[in-house]
């Protein structure tokens, strides 16, 4: 089980009945076949990005598997045994990223390069304790004419049914969020700017991280921030994934100066929250026992959309009120559980906004 690093991230969204059909979006996919050798030159090229070796995609993880584990599957190569197709997703310049099959091809890349030795071999145990370099010509030209099959998700699909799909190819494996999916599908500016802002350090002093999550969920949450500020409240709908990826494509085509603009409401938001509570204390409940540790992102909602509205030295000026009524707030059963659970529902989050902001912001600004 993996730690839950912010509350409410377990709960699953329901599925929103008006959401647009898969049959009604378009998916164009194309087959890939190449060989060993051509893909090594397509990493080479930086025609196709693999994580390890590019800063792109982010949303790829790092690379996992032992040296036991790709040394199968170079024994399966020599065996001729069918390997399972890898995936790629191709962007506007027709690059090629990963989005399936990344630890099977950087394997082969890691044995080509001479990086490990080949070990735990059952039907080949005589290749054991040996490189690449170290193979007969016969073996190596075996490996590098290995046909790997491959499906390419070309750049003419509809983005939200590429979302679909990447979904689906992790359903059996541990599934990659959200946050690292948009970030395949909607690579740009905005993108970068989230990870850019995922490093501020007064935003890790608040997580209590000395670094960004691997996974980009602090990503996700700056994110959330963006979509209540530019989109506002009466935007919002389920299921929020949908609503949170139409911002992150609506933000490949912003300006420098719209991004720097939503970069500096941002920090300013930050800045404004630490004049009420210390950084440990930010975003969370004031409960004793483990929950005291995670953010709740549903505060992270409602504390940084009031301070990006709020100037800053109104704030300063009522932060003692502010810290009062807020923990009065908190002793409302009906507000406890709309922190509580099911943040994500939107009914659920309109009435949060109401009550947050009748019982408090209106009470103290």
């Amino acid at each position: 089980m993996g730690t839950t690093l912010y509350e409410g991230e377990r709960h699953k969204q329901q599925p929103d009945p008006d959401e647009l059909p898969i049959r009604h979006r378009q998916l164009f996919t194309q087959p890939y076949d190449l060989n060993v050798r051509s893909l090594m030159s397509e990493i080479d090229a930086k025609t196709l990005h693999l994580r390890p070796l590019s800063e792109r995609p982010r949303f790829q993880r790092q690379y996992v598997w032992s040296n036991r584990l790709a040394s199968l599957l170079i024994e399966s190569i020599l065996l001729n045994i069918p390997i399972p197709p890898c995936y790629f997703v191709q962007n506007d310049d027709f690059e090629l990223s990963v989005i399936d099959g990344q630890q099977r091809i950087y394997s082969i890349f890691r044995f080509l390069q001479n990086q490990f030795a080949l070990t735990g071999l059952r039907v080949f145990s005589d290749l054991n304790g040996k490189r690449f370099h170290d193979l007969s010509r016969r073996s190596q030209r075996q490996i590098e004419t290995h046909t790997l099959r491959a499906v390419i998700i070309t750049n003419k699909s509809d983005p939200e049914i590429q979302f679909d799909v990447f979904e689906r190819l992790n359903t059996y494996t541990m599934p990659l969020n959200a946050q690292e999916l948009r970030n395949c599908i909607y690579r740009g500016k905005l993108n970068d700017l989230l990870s850019t802002l995922a490093e501020h350090k007064p935003w890790l002093n608040i997580l209590g991280r000395t670094r960004p999550d691997k996974r980009l969920r602090d990503e996700e949450l700056i994110l959330r921030f963006f979509a209540f500020h530019i989109k506002g409240l009466a935007s919002y709908h389920t299921p929020q994934k949908r609503w949170l990826n139409a911002v992150a494509k609506q933000g490949k085509s912003y300006t420098d100066e719209q991004l720097s603009e939503l970069e500096h409401v941002w920090k300013r938001a930050i800045d404004k929250c630490l004049l009420l509570f210390p950084a440990q204390d930010c975003f969370r409940r004031p409960d004793r026992g483990a929950k005291r540790q995670v953010v709740n992102r549903a505060l992270m909602d409602l504390i940084m959309t009031t301070m990006a509205q709020t100037r800053r030295a109104i704030v300063q000026r009522k932060a003692t009120a502010f810290r009062r009524q807020f923990e009065l707030l908190l002793h409302d059963e009906e507000f406890q559980d709309l922190i509580s659970r099911s943040i994500d529902h939107k009914s659920r989050t309109l009435r949060r906004f109401e009550i947050w902001n009748e019982r408090l912001v209106e009470q103290v600004f």
